[in-house]
């Protein structure tokens, strides 16, 4: 029986999530136990280091080559040499080789099978969905995210509470196993693209394609912009708590846990309403939503509205994101798609850090600065959209 695309898309959705998930969990279980073994400052940073570092080098090389070969082959060869890495540390804590160093290496070795990875999956729906249903598929895709993000570290702590660290890490391999294994029912036909030259050559075409299309250069700015003003929604909220409603760990989990299901509601409904205004207007009605919520969050003095704010942020998230993935598979030519993605995905990704930076000094003067500046910034940056767009989008 022939398959429909929704059915490869629950196929895809399932296989994502299951490794995913194995991904996530070994990932917070290792930082857990840097932490509780070593109770250093150094030791975490440099388990936060080798867990980004190497996907941010290696990212541009990953669009290029998501730009070369068959996108589902590259997501199981990374998929695959993911779990080996993973086993070969598994191994070595079994045998008694049980080093701090260790982590270090074979997490590298992991970042950059995601940093190969990561182009690859943001490119391949357009290859088996149809165009006018990416939206609809993005916003699943985001859901199955959104899931993880709830679940992943409630299961890394009873994971990590039960089994010894070597067991925990054979969960990432099992999950792998998985979801290569639905990858396989999920037919994505693979249309030969044009080499261009060397990796060097290809990174440049690629940089120049960009800088020729005013959509996806103003995207790509959108983007990283938003990446860089929710910086403190995203790693200074804990601190806000604390101060504002107490030390609780309940309290804390409660307000992440209010984000997660929020972002979760957001890409529900965009899944299932069918969107009749444009993306851009969408853009511009999540940044509102996102600076409204930030504006007030600094003066919710109880749980229950701090939560409130957490779950109306989580609520835009997937607003913004999810038409900034769509549109930019939809305005890139395929041959240049991957290579679109690793710029888009470099430069939010250095827009994270380049926040803290900002943004956590600001916090050690004023807690309430971190959250005022970038809410006005949201929402003048919503104006510029709604003034602009039929300028850029619609030319």
């Amino acid at each position: 029986m022939k398959l429909n695309w929704k059915q490869h898309l629950l196929f895809f959705m399932l296989s994502q999530t299951v490794s995913m998930l194995g991904s996530s969990i070994v990932s917070l279980a290792l930082i857990w136990h840097v932490t509780l073994q070593t109770n250093s400052g150094i030791a975490i940073t440099g388990i936060t280091l080798t867990t980004f570092l190497p996907q941010v080098f290696i990212m541009l090389v990953g669009g290029v080559i998501a730009d070369r070969f068959p996108l589902k082959r590259i997501i199981i060869i990374s998929d695959t040499f993911i779990a080996v890495s993973t086993i070969c540390l598994a191994v070595l804590y079994i045998n008694g080789y049980q080093s701090i160093m260790w982590i270090y290496v074979f997490n590298c070795l992991r970042s950059l099978g995601s940093g190969i990875q990561m182009p690859a999956t943001k490119s391949i729906l357009p290859e088996f969905i149809p165009m006018e249903e990416l939206m609809r598929a993005n916003s699943y895709s985001t859901t199955t995210w959104s899931i993880v993000q709830l679940v992943a570290p409630a299961l890394a702590g009873i994971s990590l509470s039960m089994f010894s660290l070597s067991m925990v890490l054979l969960i990432d391999v099992v999950t792998a196993m998985i979801g290569i294994g639905l990858l396989f029912f999920v037919p994505v036909p693979f249309v030969r693209k044009q080499n261009e030259g060397n990796s060097l050559t290809d990174l440049k075409s690629g940089f120049h394609y960009l800088q020729t299309s005013k959509k996806l250069k103003t995207i790509m700015v959108l983007y990283a912009i938003f990446q860089f003003l929710v910086v403190p929604a995203s790693q200074l909220t804990p601190l806000l708590a604390s101060n504002h409603l107490g030390e609780e760990l309940w309290i804390l989990t409660s307000v992440e846990v209010a984000f997660s299901f929020g972002a979760i509601l957001g890409s529900i409904w965009l899944g299932h309403k069918k969107i009749t205004f444009s993306y851009v207007k969408l853009l511009g009605y999540s940044i509102w939503i996102f600076a409204l919520a930030m504006g007030c969050i600094i003066f919710a003095k109880s749980v229950y509205l701090f939560a409130l704010c957490m779950l109306i942020m989580g609520i835009g998230s997937p607003f913004y994101y999810t038409p900034i993935i769509t549109m930019i598979q939809e305005y890139s030519e395929p041959q240049y798609m991957g290579r679109i993605f690793s710029y888009v995905d470099l430069f939010s990704t250095i827009a994270t850090p380049l926040g803290m930076l900002v943004f956590a000094p600001l916090s050690q003067f004023n807690l309430f600065i971190p959250f005022l500046l970038p809410s006005i910034g949201l929402f003048l940056v919503g104006i510029w959209i709604f003034k602009n767009e039929k300028k850029i989008f619609t030319s």
